[in-house]
């Protein structure tokens, strides 16, 4: 917990039908030495003390409750913006409590965890860990959608850069591979996320001279880095949208053979987040990518559509297991059993495996014993410009080879 918080000064609304499990969760605050802790028995009552004006820290929901339910409860209290921590806890069945979770998040409520009932003092205790106080004094100020004349600009003068996040093998952490990353320098907005612009860039139809200004920028540096003894490969995203492009294995082979780069160094990551819009030439384009020996990989397996007719009809080579199935598989049992389950799959069908979104030493540990070959994630590094990345290149070569 943040050194400047304690349990102590926090105030407590613990919503629950069931009053001995509200003196339960209140015992269990109270010897964590939580000294305002207020409770309801409904989730009407709750929000009336809110809408009353009294103000909470952390508010714990029960799921399970008449009148309205703890789902509703999130719901009502997304509606009215609340920004505290939202600690949720039930005696349903784990994956019921783990998709309220994520509910939650998708309502970008402050949610703090997911307990299951009997409440224990350490799990309740580690939970309330993530707390941290709102200091936000106003609402963030929404931006204006992108306009098409605002990224057309933006990809001429090319704003829109590569940013690198390195792959490291599992076994030996050496570095083999970088991921190549949009990130739009902005000249008012800042520095913008993948998220801001890719799917307007798809509805404004500007998605492939957007990819193909990162493809340009993001070659021809790994073609210098080449050129200095660093053979590491490449990935890079391309929209499903772009695979309409009957030409684009001849166009993309032309430029990486004009940057000295072998084909096999490039790996293609198609993501299956989007469906494709022409199946026919996709899977031509996709066909001769794999005869010119580029790699393609499927990235965000199993959050998209069809991935395993993507699968059987496609010649992927490599397979990227989304961060949901692995930071914190350990904790997890259900999205350990889909990321164990995948690298089983992928290991029959003779690809390589990237676990992303490994944040932490756990999630190492969990999919290095899992058996997947790189890893990307925080836990290495963060997506970089090439400057950085070449000096952070450095650093970690010297240090794996320590």
């Amino acid at each position: 917990m943040n050194s400047a918080v304690s349990i102590e000064s926090l105030s407590f609304l613990v919503i629950d039908d069931d009053e001995f499990m509200l003196d339960i969760v209140a015992m269990n605050l109270n010897h964590l030495k939580a000294a305002n802790v207020a409770t309801c028995t409904n989730g009407c009552e709750a929000l009336a003390r809110i809408d009353n004006g009294e103000s909470f820290d952390v508010v714990m929901i029960d799921l399970n409750m008449p009148i309205i339910d703890g789902v509703e409860v999130l719901r009502s209290l997304a509606q009215r913006n609340f920004p505290n921590g939202i600690l949720l806890f039930s005696g349903e069945d784990a994956r019921i409590l783990k998709t309220a979770q994520s509910l939650a998040n998708e309502h970008k409520l402050n949610v703090l965890g997911a307990l299951t009932k009997p409440v224990v003092v350490n799990d309740l205790q580690e939970a309330l860990q993530a707390y941290r106080p709102n200091t936000t004094e106003a609402p963030q100020k929404l931006f204006e959608p992108i306009t098409v004349d605002e990224l057309y600009k933006a990809i001429n003068e090319k704003q829109i850069l590569p940013y690198f996040q390195p792959q490291v093998l599992s076994r030996d952490k050496s570095l083999v591979a970088a991921e190549v990353l949009a990130r739009w320098q902005h000249p008012e907005r800042g520095l913008l996320a993948p998220f801001h612009f890719i799917a307007r860039a798809e509805e404004l139809s500007l998605i492939d001279e957007l990819t193909w200004s990162l493809f340009e920028q993001a070659i021809e540096q790994f073609g210098r880095w080449r050129t200095m003894g660093t053979n590491l490969s490449m990935s890079i995203n391309l929209s499903a949208d772009s695979l309409g492009t009957v030409n684009l294995p001849e166009k993309i082979a032309s430029l990486v053979a004009a940057n000295h780069i072998p084909y096999d160094a490039i790996r293609l990551e198609i993501t299956e987040s989007r469906l494709m819009k022409n199946l026919k030439t996709s899977l031509d384009v996709l066909a001769r990518l794999r005869l010119k020996n580029f790699g393609l990989s499927i990235d965000d397996f199993g959050t998209g559509y069809s991935s395993l007719a993507q699968l059987n009809s496609i010649p992927f080579n490599e397979l990227k297991v989304d961060r949901a199935f692995v930071h914190g598989a350990a904790a997890d049992p259900a999205a350990r059993a889909i990321l164990e389950s995948s690298v089983m799959l992928a290991r029959k069908l003779d690809m390589t495996v990237v676990a992303e979104g490994v944040e932490d030493q756990s999630d190492w540990d969990q999919v290095e014993a899992i058996g997947c070959d790189l890893v990307q994630g925080y836990h290495v590094a963060r997506p970089m410009p090439a400057d950085q990345f070449e000096q952070w290149m450095e650093t970690w070569n010297e240090r794996t080879i320590a």
